[in-house]
């Protein structure tokens, strides 16, 4: 009650004057008063058991470090671990769901345990000093006759009854995976299947999918159809299909006769064919799947598949062409204890083989005509157009078409939704969102707008109709961009307070990142090999830092560009194989996305963002919408050294960015300032640097600092803290700086209170808080 009370007290001081009380006692207070008396009860009766109060702690510290270690050892069932549930995730959009009635079954059968554990307790319990532990349990026979031996025999009955529920869902209607099982299953896949990831495959040209959805059951029924085309120079004798472990096919037939060879464990077929699929030659494959979770699981209830927010994509539900690394194990621990070679990593840059595959999943460019029903008082979204919504006898049912070939990867969503729609120079805009959480919408719309904007002005025509942000629960913390389509979780943009001005606006930044994502992934797609990740990732960074710019001007972004360098170099140390220079990143995301837009938004600064962005019109140009071979990072990194020009300065800043790992030590050691006769101060700012190169395991060398310019300012305000704005800049230079200790002066017409090298934290140094320094005032 105490914590209760506490955290509410710290919403309201966060500015939200209305803690929802029901919420606390309901998804709090209640529960975990359960979970603690079953505690409190378990640490009684071990006193009760123990010869004294010493031992009876000793046990109590025992059960709690059992607790700890159960789980890997591989004892992670529910039904033996006193006091285990499968765990009630929470959201605002779904509340607590299924979970808490899941949750509750697992109380109750705790609850019974505990009852007949407080009656063993009641008669165990010492009557005096000398009352000794055997003199107990030789009495406890009499003291458990009548009532009190038919109440511990009910606690029992229920206990066992409620166990024997709970066995049917969790290892009969439900499988019971533990870790170790999930880690043999990965690893038995991989062993049998990974060789036939370079096998060619047909391409999937269009795509007809029915969705039945009933989100309260959860169920998912789906039929659909593949076209197919062998787009290679040779025959494909065999088609390999794969589907989510999860899920049951119900049938799977293709158009030209084969022999069906199905691996059960794996959710893996492969279709020989009677005559191979000659170049050119089409079939189809027709499907029947079901998604759903019948009762609960011991742990990892879908969350999918939920009353209100359902979010599924086309990998969960539909088969899949072809196998791919995505999803296997990568922990180097994990994979040498299974005897697999301790690295999965792509193909190099150089193997130009790899180009024959996207880095998402291999998918292809599709057409869609796609159905979905769901209950009457939800909207389903789907990729395409809405060409028909009809609602009757409580299903509403909905169908969207595509006009255009759009990625094979995709989602679909129902919940019960406000919808915020505009149009905006010809683009349908539209957010969908839970009722209760209209904050941050007009937010996004505006990020949309200007997303659009700046992407078409300066890369290439928006290839949609519409755009439309659609929310779902907060069970995971990202946003992702399908085809005009992107599903955005409640927990980091709809429910965030951007308004602080020491927060990051991330509504707005994940906005025009996802949008972004519509020309970078959705237009251009990378190369499944090293740096594919840089062509969508590092690209869509890029254009959101820009219009955050646009949004918050130049003198805004720092605290967007520090929060970038301080997360690529938190995650550094943490790299288990070795650091790769941005143009091979192995999709490491602090790499892709930190380093990315660190190094993108430096060279924008250093040769113009006029010539950026011609290279990146150059990338579309070539590349958008086209399938094998599929461009890599040397195309960008080729394209930025054309548009540099024979600058050297520009070649070897290109260099130093992309294919090196470039470090700098930049540090403000002091500035002082003396007021000069005509009013004007003389700032002196004694500043250090360096450059640096290192490798992949971290080790550095000194590298020249050359003829490289770097920012030097003089300001009224700390950057890129409160109360910092345009007005707070009094000078900003570019200077060139040698190697080591160095003492710069600059003049400036007021009172100076901050000044520093690199103040807007541009350039990737190894600590991003010693940039700049309070000036002391002399006169």
């Amino acid at each position: 009650l105490i914590s209760t009370l506490a955290a509410a007290a710290a919403q309201v001081l966060l500015g939200f004057p209305h803690p929802d009380w029901g919420q606390y006692l309901g998804w709090y207070a209640l529960p975990t008063l359960v979970d603690w008396s079953l505690i409190a009860v378990l640490a009684i009766f071990l006193q009760a058991l123990a010869p004294n109060k010493f031992v009876g702690w000793a046990l109590m510290v025992t059960y709690l470090v059992l607790q700890l270690s159960l789980a890997g050892a591989g004892f992670e069932h529910n039904l033996y671990i006193y006091g285990g549930d499968p765990g009630v995730p929470l959201s605002d959009m779904n509340g607590q769901g299924d979970y808490a009635g899941f949750a509750a079954w697992f109380r109750a059968y705790w609850t019974a345990f505990a009852i007949f554990l407080l009656i063993l307790t009641q008669g165990l319990w010492a009557r005096g000093a000398r009352d000794g532990t055997r003199a107990r349990i030789a009495r406890l026979g009499r003291r458990l006759k009548g009532p009190t031996g038919l109440a511990a025999a009910g606690a029992l009955v229920v206990f066992a009854g409620l166990g024997s529920f709970i066995f049917v869902n969790t290892n009969v209607w439900n499988p019971y995976r533990t870790q170790k099982e999930g880690e043999v299953w990965l690893a038995d896949f991989e062993k049998g299947f990974l060789k036939y990831e370079a096998l060619a495959q047909p391409s999937v040209t269009d795509v007809t999918l029915d969705l039945d959805l009933d989100p309260h059951a959860p169920r998912l029924a789906v039929r659909g159809a593949y076209d197919l085309v062998n787009d290679t120079a040779a025959p494909i004798g065999a088609v390999h299909v794969r589907f989510d472990r999860d899920l049951k096919v119900d049938r799977l037939v293709l158009s030209r006769p084969a022999r069906t060879e199905t691996f059960e464990r794996f959710n893996y077929r492969i279709l020989h064919l009677a005559e191979p699929l000659a170049p050119g030659q089409t079939a189809r494959l027709e499907f029947t799947t079901t998604l759903e979770q019948k009762g609960f699981r011991n742990s990892g209830n879908t969350t999918r598949l939920v009353d209100n927010g359902t979010f599924v994509s086309n990998s969960e539900f539909a088969p899949i062409l072809g196998m791919s690394r995505n999803g296997l194990l990568q922990d180097r621990t994990t994979r040498r204890k299974y005897g697999l070679p301790p690295e999965l990593r792509p193909a190099k840059l150089e193997d130009e083989s790899a180009r024959a595959r996207n880095y998402v999943g291999n998918a292809d460019w599709v057409n869609a005509d796609i159905t979905v029903s769901t209950v009457a008082d939800q909207t389903p979204v789907a990729p395409g157009y809405l060409v028909s919504d009809t609602t009757a006898n409580g299903r509403r049912t909905a169908r969207f078409r595509t006009d255009a070939p759009v990625l094979n990867f995709f989602s679909v969503q129902s919940a019960r939704y406000a919808v915020r729609r505009e149009t905006y120079k010809g683009v349908d805009l539209a957010v969908y969102h839970h009722p209760g959480h209209p904050w941050n919408v007009e937010r996004m719309m505006a990020a949309m707008k200007r997303s659009l904007d700046y992407y078409q002005a300066n890369f290439s025509p928006y290839q949609f109709r519409q755009a439309r942000i659609i929310e779902f629960p907060g069970y995971e913390d990202y946003a992702q961009a399908f085809a005009n389509t992107i599903p955005f979780s409640e927990s980091i943009g709809f429910t965030a307070d951007p308004d602080k001005p020491d927060k990051i606006d991330f509504a707005t930044y994940v906005t025009a990142h996802e949008m972004a994502h519509q020309w970078w992934a959705h237009q251009v797609i990378g190369a499944d090999m090293q740096g594919g990740t840089v062509l969508s990732e590092t690209l869509a960074q890029y254009s959101a830092l820009l219009v955050m710019e646009q949004t918050y001007g130049k003198e805004g972004i720092r605290k967007f560009l520090r929060n970038e360098l301080d997360s690529y170099l938190a995650a550094r140390g943490g790299q288990a194989v070795e650091e790769t220079p941005l143009i091979r990143v192995e999709n490491q995301p602090y790499i892709h996305y930190r380093k990315g837009s660190l190094v993108m938004y430096l060279l924008r600064d250093q040769i113009g963002e006029a010539k950026v962005n011609a290279a990146l019109r150059s990338l579309l140009a070539r590349y958008a919408f086209k399938g094998a071979p599929y461009p890599t990072s040397r195309d960008l990194v080729d394209a930025l050294r054309r548009e540099a020009g024979d600058d050297p300065r520009a070649q070897d800043l290109i260099t130093d960015l992309f294919e090196k790992i470039t470090l700098y030590d930049l540090k403000t050691e002091e500035a002082q300032a003396r007021r000069r006769p005509d009013g004007r101060y003389d700032v002196t700012l004694k500043i250090t640097a360096r450059k640096l190169y290192a490798d992949g395991k971290g080790v550095e060398t000194a590298a020249p600092l050359g003829t490289e310019t770097f920012d030097l300012g003089v300001f009224t305000a700390e950057p890129g803290k409160p109360g910092f704005s345009r007005a707070s800049v009094q000078s900003f230079t570019a200077r060139t700086l040698k190697d080591g200790e160095q003492t710069l002066t600059v003049t400036v017409n007021g009172k100076p209170a901050f000044a520093g090298i690199d103040p807007y934290n541009k350039r990737i140094d190894r600590n991003s808080g010693d940039n700049v320094t309070p000036v002391k005032v002399e006169g």
